[in-house]
């Protein structure tokens, strides 16, 4: 499958001639959020919780839970209702958002012919198979009339059969929670529903592989109990939390918050044949409690967050347990301003020194009295509990999960509305994002067509050409090899030298026989080479000229020229096919293989013995000693801007996607360190060098 394009060396006169703009010409940026950007936009930070932008289905959305497979896939689900003020819903519906890296998107899950429903919680184990559960409200009803379970399988959702308990007085029933110690061993919790949609008795279903069967759980001995949240380290090591006790709680189709008086935690444990109770906290009578959120970063350090409850069974205290290998402890006085009234409803962690707990402050149920709910997210840095600054919201807000990928950020879900006293509550989605802090050793640096330069991670901003006049279009960005400075390079060969990059010459004011689409620098960083479309390639200061394809018959464009460490070089041509020159090895290339998409791009390992290619549809190919790490099309991602450029890591170990619109994709040891899509560019982005 594929064709040896072997090294040839048409040899091409080399230039020196003078750019015909300055080599040193600085303009004034706008700061955006770690890096700096070519033209003013509405920052969000790249560090820290901002508010996402997500679209709305004009009914009342309550996100109720998330899931990630990867930075570039994530999931928010919950229940869309009409009428909700209206004492009752009249109508409830299943509410989707997707996350693909850049943009937050509606999806429509299917549902059983003419019914409604809604989703409660999810989980990913990988890009194609992910799971959503929930319940079904059958035509006409206006409460769970059975349990849902949605699949992902890569490329759609689709529900799959699962099983609803019977019994007196149960009409339905509510899947909560969802985790997968493996692809084969799933379970679902939740609990019975009467009539009017309030809880009778916990539930546990697991997927073996091919089927959801309801199993027993453990009895806890109280008239009404139900299970909030699941967590599986591996099959035989599961946890679910929820709550038990004398009194229903008064959910009203929407469990967010408590409202029973007397009800007390519940922690239920898997051991790989049964469920059985393992001892919780105890609040003192009237007093009681409610677990909601349960994340594990090992089997012996396990958090459930949850609320303590009064005498009127509503919130007046933050709850959190912590499971230390042996025993389940009160830690809730380690959680900032845990005795004022509050909640956290979702926890998750991705290590023992990095939780993330989200809720609300305030009492709240279904729209009870009490002060009005605000968001609030809670820190775990492996000593201490603290609360994080959120962006300030309007007059209601909540959130009900937190979902984290390690290296990369967290999302957490809830809603909020703008006017509590109006006859429609307007409860619209509400997701609030945080982009961890870049690592210490990685910098990323994007190019626009108009010069400007986006700078993230370790990567200095020294300078553009954003706002100046250009005589062609900005085609590329390549770094010095101290991070320190950068060179841009038009299509016409002009080169600009920003930090402590030199000039050392360029082709602008020279004829070309074809337009200049790549830039790569010297190993020492005093010369670069650039390449045309046509193959031919230029070299200055203490580049060597080594060959080229100018001249020659080429079955499509050269796009990209990647430096190795020998002091050769590589091209990479549209269809995939590489040429090499100089000391650079021949490893493969996709010639003369059918692409789904254009060759954008290519980038050497760090001891040149490989390479990877990218397409404009995202697709990544490796050759050599190139591993591959995940792409674009891998991730379920489609329709989004075309992919322009690879840029690797400093290990080798992972590399950066850029698209047109500024969208990065980060894969293998590439941190995510911030982008300038979602925002408006002034030209897109052609280029992406690492630091």
């Amino acid at each position: 499958m594929k064709r040896v394009d072997s090294p040839v060396s048409s040899a091409r006169p080399r230039h020196r001639g003078a750019t015909t703009l300055s080599a040193f010409c600085i303009t004034a940026v706008a700061l955006f959020g770690s890096g700096l950007a070519s033209s003013p936009a509405a920052a969000a930070p790249t560090s820290g919780w901002y508010i996402a932008t997500v679209p709305g289905t004009g009914a009342d959305d309550v996100p109720l839970g998330s899931a990630c497979a990867s930075a570039f896939q994530c999931w928010v689900v919950g229940i869309s209702l009409t009428n909700l003020s209206g004492g009752g819903p009249s109508s409830v519906s299943p509410l989707m958002e997707s996350w693909h890296g850049s943009t937050w998107t509606l999806v429509a899950p299917p549902l059983p012919s003419g019914d409604g429903g809604g989703l409660f919680g999810a989980t990913c184990v990988n890009g194609s198979d992910c799971w959503a559960v929930g319940a079904v409200v059958a035509s006409g009803a206006g409460n769970p009339t059975g349990t849902l379970v949605e699949h992902w399988g890569g490329t759609a959702w689709s529900p799959v059969p699962s099983p609803s308990p019977s019994g007196p007085g149960v009409a339905g029933a509510i899947l909560t929670s969802v985790s997968c110690a493996a692809a084969t061993s799933c379970f679902a919790v939740g609990y019975a529903t009467d009539a009017s949609g309030n809880n009778l008795s916990d539930v546990i279903e697991q997927w073996n592989g091919s089927s959801w069967d309801i199993v027993p759980g453990a009895s806890t001995g109280q008239a009404f109990d139900q299970l909030l949240a699941v967590r599986c380290l591996s099959a035989a090591d599961c946890w679910a939390v929820g709550n038990a006790g004398p009194a229903q709680q008064m959910s009203n189709f929407l469990p967010i918050f408590p409202g029973a008086v007397g009800n007390q935690g519940v922690i239920e444990h898997w051991d790989g044949a049964a469920w059985s109770i393992v001892p919780s906290v105890t609040e003192a009578p009237p007093g009681g409690g409610y677990l909601a959120g349960l994340a594990c970063a090992s089997a012996t350090d396990c958090w459930a967050s949850g609320s303590t409850t009064g005498s009127d069974g509503l919130a007046s205290g933050i709850l959190m347990e912590h499971w230390n290998g042996s025993a389940w402890t009160d830690a809730s006085a380690s959680v900032p301003g845990s005795a004022s009234p509050g909640i956290l409803a979702g926890i998750d962690c991705v290590n023992g020194a990095e939780c993330w707990a989200a809720g609300s402050t305030g009492k709240f149920n279904g729209g009870g009295s009490g002060p009005p709910p605000k968001s609030l997210v809670a820190y775990w840095n492996g000593s201490a509990w603290s609360v994080q600054p959120t962006p300030d919201v309007t007059a209601l807000s909540f959130l009900n999960s937190v979902t984290c990928v390690p290296a990369v950020g967290c999302l957490a879900d809830g809603s909020t509305l703008t006017d509590p006293s109006g006859n429609d509550p307007g409860l619209r989605a509400f997701v609030e994002q945080l982009f961890f802090p870049p690592a210490s050793n990685q910098g990323m640096l994007l190019a626009a067509r108009d010069g400007g330069v986006f700078a993230y991670g370790t990567a200095p901003f020294a300078g553009s050409m954003g706002g100046r006049p250009l005589n062609a279009p900005v085609v590329g960005v390549a770094a010095t090899p101290d991070g320190r400075g950068y060179w841009l390079v038009g299509s016409d060969g002009g080169v600009f030298a920003f930090g402590d990059a030199s000039f050392k010459g360029s082709m602008g004011g020279d004829r070309l026989n074809a337009p200049i689409v790549g830039m790569a620098p010297t190993r020492d960083g005093r010369g670069y080479w650039l390449v045309a479309g046509d193959g031919g390639v230029f070299a200055f200061g203490d580049a060597v000229f080594a060959g080229s394809m100018g001249g020659r018959h080429l079955n499509a464009p050269v796009v990209g020229i990647t430096a190795t460490a020998n002091g050769g070089y590589d091209l990479v041509a549209s269809d995939g096919g590489v040429f090499n020159f100089g000391g650079a090895s021949f490893t493969g290339s996709a010639g003369g293989t059918r692409l789904v998409a254009p060759v954008t791009g290519i980038a050497a390992t760090p001891d040149g013995q490989g390479y990877w290619l990218v397409a404009s549809d995202g697709g990544v190919f490796s050759y050599g000693d190139a591993a591959y790490f995940g792409s674009v099309p891998g991730q379920g991602i489609t329709a989004q801007a075309a992919v322009v450029g690879i840029a690797r890591t400093p290990t080798g170990s992972g590399y950066w996607l850029v698209g047109a619109d500024g969208a990065v994709y980060a894969y293998g040891d590439a941190t995510y360190l911030g982008a300038p899509d979602g925002h408006r560019l002034v030209a897109p982005v052609s280029g992406l060098a690492a630091t």
